[in-house]
């Protein structure tokens, strides 16, 4: 998912696949900014990949509060290297069936390696 930034006056919610796929480093993070002076509450919705800080204007500057938001990485685009790594699997094992059956049609004949392939399916 892309980073996603909603900012009001009093309150700025972040999501991104950062805060679902860290929520060790974020838990920390949310009990550094808790210390914060205008903090007023935190919400963390680990499933959503989502925090909300309500936040007092007076005291704390909203692009302050978006810096911090930003060194800690919470809005950083994460490739998803999993999913890069099956699909490259899943197109290498297409590729190998594909010259495979295209090797077996030119040797044995395109009937018979037709009527095996069909059975393999």
């Amino acid at each position: 998912m892309s980073p996603y930034l909603h900012q009001t006056q009093n309150r700025i919610r972040v999501r991104s696949d950062f805060i679902q796929r860290n929520p060790k480093l974020v838990k920390e993070a949310i009990k550094q900014l808790q210390a914060t002076d205008g903090i007023e509450e935190i919400t963390h919705r680990l499933y959503a990949g989502s925090v909300a800080i309500r936040f007092d204007s007076k005291q704390v500057k909203a692009a302050a509060l978006l810096a911090q938001i930003e060194a800690m990485g919470w809005l950083s685009v994460q490739k998803d290297k999993d999913y890069i790594d099956s699909t490259i699997r899943r197109s290498a094992v297409s590729l190998v069936k594909g010259i495979a059956i295209l090797t077996l049609k030119r040797t044995v004949g395109g009937s018979l390696v037709s009527a095996v392939t069909a059975l393999a399916r």
